[in-house]
């Protein structure tokens, strides 16, 4: 998770009890899950559904931060731009705040989101 660190963002921590995730009416809308190829930790970014005004929710949780030795959240805004979903998030690590207003990018390929060297693939598929 140090790679999110480099951007100013620890995020995540593994959702429990989360259901699976039915087709959704947008690219973006949904449970995604990655593994964290540096310490091998769950990401789970879960992703709101558009409004009116086109923002969403959007929060990422990771069972193990590597930078906080703790599990972290991030959670807040977005709006999308064609394939590109960008969100800021303000950040908690091991419950205490960490960071705020923090950009983070996620960009739809195919049946994955990638964001920040992850690979997002949606929960529930």
């Amino acid at each position: 998770m140090k790679r999110l660190v480099g951007l100013g963002l620890v995020a995540g921590m593994v959702l429990l009890g989360a259901a699976p995730t039915s087709a959704s009416t947008d690219t973006f809308t949904g449970a995604w899950a990655a593994t964290d190829t540096g310490d091998g930790s769950a990401v789970v970014a879960t992703i709101g559904a558009a409004g009116s005004d086109a923002v969403r929710r959007v929060t990422l949780v990771d069972q193990f931060a590597s930078a906080c030795d703790a599990p972290a959240t991030a959670d807040g805004w977005g709006v999308t731009s064609g394939s590109r979903l960008s969100a800021t998030l303000d950040v908690r690590c091991g419950g205490a705040p960490y960071a705020q207003d923090v950009p983070y990018t996620f960009q739809a390929t195919g049946a994955t989101l990638l964001a920040d060297g992850l690979v997002f693939r949606r929960m529930g598929r």
